[in-house]
């Protein structure tokens, strides 16, 4: 009886899927039982339909984790922007490409997201111009994972890195750089939009002259060892170029990039030190859930099928049985049904599935705490609770005035006269 009454207390919809306080409220007037309140607490967090639809705590997410970057033009990272309106010329999408130590970008208009176009556009925008990168980190887009490029990095001698799937903080670099990207080609663009391609160049130069915050410098000094010369510089510059010797300026030239360097692999390592302050302040690290192979757990999932709203998407499916870890920060997982691929994802797309909540002591529970299952809460919910009934008006036994005789305090015996006194004193 006692898991019917959780069921229509939560489950049922004249209920609504409400949280813990919403249920006991709703049982409290009409019935009772040891630890009752602890069951609906543990009922509510093992309940199926609560853990889909409920995002994980902010706080529970992994630390940060920082990419270590000493040398310029080695790390780039790369993603497609797009689809944009089509232009004039065809074009549809941009490839960005960003080296991590300069903040050095380059952006290509594209037509298609095909794997030849994006290696074309890759070849002659990074390797032709800043030579062959040691690593590239892309996300696992059909064009980045296709045949035809994984044939170019090999023949490059480029080592692929791949984000996990539904996690760009990874790429985060590119991702901020395509909002940045965004911003400054939206204050130039015509009414319809269709000539952001031709604003491209323009905003590219906007972006690697201006001073990074990581760096302290702009990715054209970072990448040349001179500050670009710009129109705003033209209009006050009043000094005329030097004379030197081509051996004098290379000897300066290299001096001067080491320097440079330097203070830009400090900077970031300043800045990164900073931002992982920033970003694990506002998590309890300690309190992050330890996942290990076996558990069961929930994916956060941002697909939605065609036809289905987003309003009402459960964002957590499942569940998935963990493999093994991968690294510091990724899980190889399959469902627990045992159908279907196993897959790598990041440790911020799990959470692990509920069958007891922080705050309750197992040794107080009325029940033993068990994996989650209706049938389960079922079995150990068996005793009868206490009902509070109402008592029909004919059954209640009939008041009657008190009999009691009350005497007033002796501090007012001075003044209490009776009868007989009152009519001695009168005559």
């Amino acid at each position: 009886m006692r898991a019917d009454l959780l069921r229509l207390s939560h489950n049922d919809p004249s209920s609504g899927q409400m949280g813990i306080n919403r249920c006991v409220e709703r049982l409290q007037p009409w019935y009772y039982w040891p630890g009752m309140t602890s069951e609906v607490h543990l009922w509510v967090a093992e309940c199926d339909v609560c853990n889909q639809r409920k995002s994980s705590s902010a706080s529970h997410r992994t630390p940060m984790e920082n990419i270590r970057v000493s040398q310029p033009m080695k790390l780039w990272a790369k993603d497609i922007l797009g689809p944009l309106p089509i232009t004039a010329r065809g074009h549809q999408y941009v490839l960005v490409m960003s080296d991590h130590f300069t903040k050095w970008v380059e952006a290509v208009p594209m037509a298609d997201q095909k794997a030849e176009t994006v290696a074309r556009a890759f070849i002659d925008n990074v390797v032709s111009r800043h030579g062959v990168p040691v690593k590239l980190l892309t996300d696992q887009g059909r064009n980045f994972e296709s045949e035809l490029m994984k044939e170019v990095f090999k023949l490059l001698g480029v080592h692929k890195l791949r984000t996990s799937p539904y996690h760009p903080q990874t790429d985060g670099q590119v991702e901020r750089f395509n909002r940045t990207l965004k911003a400054i080609i939206s204050s130039y663009v015509n009414g319809h939009h269709n000539d952001w391609d031709l604003h491209l160049p323009l905003a590219l130069f906007a972006y690697r002259t201006s001073v990074h915050s990581s760096t302290r410098v702009s990715p054209f000094k970072a990448a040349y060892g001179r500050d670009a010369t710009t129109p705003l510089v033209l209009l006050g510059s009043t000094e005329k170029p030097k004379t030197r010797l081509i051996a004098d300026y290379c000897a300066e030239l290299e001096f001067t990039l080491k320097e440079v360097h330097a203070t830009v692999a400090e900077e970031i390592k300043k800045a990164q030190t900073q931002q992982k302050q920033n970003y694990d302040a506002r998590n309890t690290a300690h309190q992050t859930e330890i996942l290990r192979p076996g558990d069961i757990v929930w994916l956060h999932s941002t697909v939605i099928p065609k036809g289905r709203s987003r309003k009402f998407h459960k964002p957590w499916i499942g569940p998935y049985v963990i493999l093994r870890c991968q690294g510091r920060l990724n899980y190889v997982i399959r469902p627990k049904s045992g159908k279907g691929r196993s897959s790598c994802v990041h440790r911020n797309r799990l959470k692990l599935v509920q069958n007891q909540t922080d705050d309750i002591n197992e040794q107080d529970m009325p029940f033993p705490l068990s994996t989650k299952s209706e049938k389960t809460q079922e079995r150990r919910v068996s005793e009868s609770p206490i009902v509070h009934k109402e008592v029909e008006a004919t059954n209640m036994v009939p008041l009657r005035r008190s009999t009691r005789q009350r005497r007033p305090p002796d501090r007012y015996q001075d003044f209490n006269l009776d009868e007989l006194e009152i009519e001695d004193a009168l005559t």
